[in-house]
């Protein structure tokens, strides 16, 4: 009789598809966790287990039994080979490789290396890729246009995207306009608001070093206010007619949530100012364990003096270079006047991909798995924490896809350094600040797998201790 664990109690992490299941049950032959003649839980155990399907389970033992990792014998179930653990911890893995690595056409296809934890990039292998490819169909088979994206955006888009925001965000219907980059619309905006007058730019520091780049290009003076827990306070913002850019629903960086009571005071101080709030909604969907707050374009008065701004780079992918702006009705024309100028637009067949993956409702079944894989991963990076570094801050964990682990009195930038002599890519908090400095690091938990928020941890404590 083999010996094993018993079927439905191997661990093994996230896994989203026949290849991270083989990846994973030889990460756990190599590590020890299953030695050689151990059993394997069964295809339905694994299923209920991972939430597969139990034909992608089977799929995923047949690459096994392909590459000699396990054996299956009929009425005994499936078994480590003799010799595995000894293969798998020389390097040996299912698929081919001259040196151990991936090829580059893998690497492309697979985008940054789960051990870059920089800000900004999804998983994007969450995203279901039947359901994905149906969408591409469907937007090929409905040929090109003929239009021009920045004077015509896709109409089946602006619609998908207006039921999207109601169901999500509680914003009422309206008709977005479409953009290529969520740069960009801070530029249009921008430039629409201070046509007539030169105006201040208010922003939050540490803070998106993004936004502080298209406000100078646009020759706006920025103001910089320190990051607030609850918000950006108004009393800092004087009584003159200004721009302010924020990102409520989650800070960038530091994670913090706006309060209820800032946010309302905010859209007030704008319409009394006669000012414009750009609200950055850049990772809106994503909360854990706390209750939804309201998008301050939703607030009273908020659709006269509030620019709601989406993007789908952080709930789908970055590669897909949509983003969408509602702005105040007085500045309709002049955005839509920049856009055309400018010539930005998102291409028509992902746009109208995007579409079809929101309409049938795959976005939706999306976001809610993605949210439940990266609360699980967000919760393994600070319990990794707290153990590994029990005397450390962490912030932001409430919402988004990264969280901070601040460093004070720490040089951020030698920490970052020596974690990539390690083998970690992160990005430290002071290089997103100007005048109010933090350090510390933002650590991007998207993509960690089930081994990589212990080791991370572990490598920050020994960097820290040497």
């Amino acid at each position: 009789m083999p010996r094993g664990p018993r079927p439905g109690s191997l661990v093994l992490g996230d896994v989203a598809g026949a290849a991270d299941l083989v990846n994973a049950i030889v990460d756990r032959i190599a590590d020890g966790a299953l030695a050689d003649g151990d059993r394997i839980p069964s295809s339905r155990a694994l299923a209920e287990q991972t939430g597969l399907s139990r034909g992608t389970v089977v799929r995923a033992f047949d690459e096994l039994v392909a590459a000699g990792f396990v054996v299956s014998e009929h009425g005994s179930g499936t078994c480590v080979s003799a010799g595995a653990v000894q293969a798998a911890q020389a390097g040996a893995r299912t698929r081919g490789r001259d040196d151990g690595r991936p090829g580059p056409d893998v690497e492309r296809r697979r985008g940054r290396s789960r051990r870059d934890l920089r800000p900004g990039i999804p998983d994007a292998a969450l995203v279901a890729g039947r359901a994905w490819r149906s969408a591409m169909r469907a937007a090929a088979a409905a040929g090109l246009s003929g239009l021009n994206p920045w004077e015509e955006p896709s109409p089946t888009l602006r619609a998908a995207l207006s039921g999207h925001l109601r169901r999500h965000r509680g914003i009422a219907e309206a008709d977005p306009i479409l953009f290529d980059s969520s740069r960009s619309v801070v530029a249009a905006l921008c430039a629409a608001f201070a046509a007539e007058q030169p105006v201040v730019f208010h922003v939050e520091d540490p803070g998106y070093r993004g936004a502080v780049l298209m406000a100078r290009e646009q020759g706006l003076q920025v103001r910089f206010h320190p990051a607030d827990p609850d918000g950006l306070d108004v009393a800092r913002l004087g009584d003159e007619p200004a721009i302010v850019f924020t990102t409520p629903a989650h800070q960038y960086p530091l994670g913090y949530r706006a309060s209820v009571d800032r946010r309302v005071a905010l859209v007030e101080w704008a319409r009394r100012t006669g000012s414009l709030v750009i609200e950055d909604d850049y990772d809106g969907e994503f909360r854990y364990g706390v209750a939804p707050l309201p998008a301050l374009v939703t607030l009273p008065g908020g659709d006269e003096s509030v620019a709601y701004v989406g993007t789908s780079s952080k709930s789908v992918s970055p590669d897909l270079r949509v983003a969408w702006c509602l702005p105040p009705t007085a500045l309709r024309r002049d955005v839509e006047r920049w856009l055309a100028v400018h010539r930005r637009g998102p291409s028509s067949v992902p746009a109208d991909a995007l579409a079809e993956f929101i309409g049938s409702g795959a976005m939706d079944r999306h976001l809610a798995r993605a949210a439940r894989v990266y609360s699980d991963r967000r919760s393994r990076l600070v319990a990794a924490l707290d153990r590994e570094c029990p005397d450390l801050s962490v912030t932001g964990v409430e919402a988004g896809l990264h969280l901070c682990v601040l460093l004070p009195g720490c040089d951020d930038d030698e920490v970052v350094h020596v974690l990539e002599t390690a083998g970690w890519r992160t990005r430290s908090l002071s290089s997103q600040s100007s005048q109010h400095v933090v350090s510390g690091l933002v650590l991007n938990y998207a993509r960690l797998g089930a081994r990589d928020a212990d080791e991370f941890a572990s490598a920050l404590r020994a960097t820290l201790s040497s």
